[in-house]
């Protein structure tokens, strides 16, 4: 588990009670870290994702920035209920803004979470990104103008293995509260999961080319090697290298891969008896998780 930070400096609106208190952030959508005061908007960024890509290790680092916004996953909403948006992240933060409509909640949402030099910023699974544009179809016109940041990890088989065992133990980021830590290796359902992480990725690509969309493409490995570096490179894509940064305070993030990860790697490597070629790349598998 990462360190555990209490409340930020400067909290936003509707947290200046709450940075009083001395409990640790255990949510990125703590009312403490919304923006004491947001500018009006300038432009809005996307980082476009899949399951275990390394996204969130990216975004943490675009939001200390302090020129960034604050990019997290706004739009989580299930495939299958798109029109309800609760329990899921928009109906739970559309309670708390007082939102009753889609348009009101990213109206509200740009109001708390947009920097003070105008630039807001969240990430989002292809399936969310689609369902949220059912939800709420004028999404984009909203945040427009938009910048699409993809980000893409190249060892597939390690994005699966994490992915194998965040849906077993729902410990999906280092400082939430773990609901299960046992984990057992099982050869298809890190296949399962390699097939769920292509359609992601598809379904990204597939949208990009329909709409006429030129992602800015970033991988988890670059990421690793040179953080600081691939920020710099959104920064003065978004132009905002000459704006004054805002002072950011966030709980720490961990990587979550152990020797665990490394065992089942080898393992898969020896047990795995199909390849990728082999895969049924139109079946939307999301529904059909074999039991872990």
């Amino acid at each position: 588990m990462a360190k555990k930070k209490s409340a930020r400096t400067a909290s936003g609106a509707g947290g200046k009670e709450l940075a009083a208190e001395n409990r640790p952030i255990t949510s990125w959508f703590d009312p403490r870290l919304d923006f004491a005061s947001a500018g009006p908007l300038r432009k809005s960024y996307i980082v476009a994702s899949s399951y275990r890509c390394g996204s969130t290790f990216l975004c943490t680092g675009l939001w200390r920035s302090g020129l960034l916004g604050a990019p997290t996953e706004y739009v989580n909403i299930d495939r299958g209920n798109a029109a309800i948006p609760a329990p899921t992240e928009p109906g739970r933060l559309m309670v708390r803004f007082a939102a009753t409509t889609p348009e009101q909640y990213f109206v509200k949402l740009l109001q708390h979470r947009t920097g003070r030099n105008g630039i807001f910023g969240m990430k989002a699974h292809s399936h969310h990104f689609e369902a949220a544009l059912t939800w709420c179809p004028s999404m984009l016109q909203i945040l427009a103008p938009v910048t699409f940041i993809y980000i893409n990890r190249r060892d597939k088989v390690a994005q699966a293995i994490s992915m194998a065992k965040a849906m077993q133990t729902n410990a999906w980021i280092s400082f939430d509260p773990q609901t299960g830590k046992n984990t057992r290796y099982d050869p298809n359902f890190i296949e399962q999961c390699m097939k769920e992480i292509e359609q992601q990725r598809l379904g990204w690509w597939r949208w990009f080319e329909a709409n006429g969309v030129t992602p800015f493409v970033v991988t988890y490995e670059d990421v690793l090697a040179d953080k600081d570096g691939v920020v710099r490179s959104i920064i003065e894509l978004l132009g905002v290298q000459n704006d004054i940064p805002e002072k950011i305070d966030l709980p720490d993030v961990e990587k979550q891969a152990d020797e665990t990860n490394a065992e089942w790697a080898s393992r898969f490597a020896s047990d795995q008896t199909t390849t990728e070629e082999n895969w049924d790349l139109d079946t939307d598998s999301t529904n059909s998780w074999p039991s872990p």
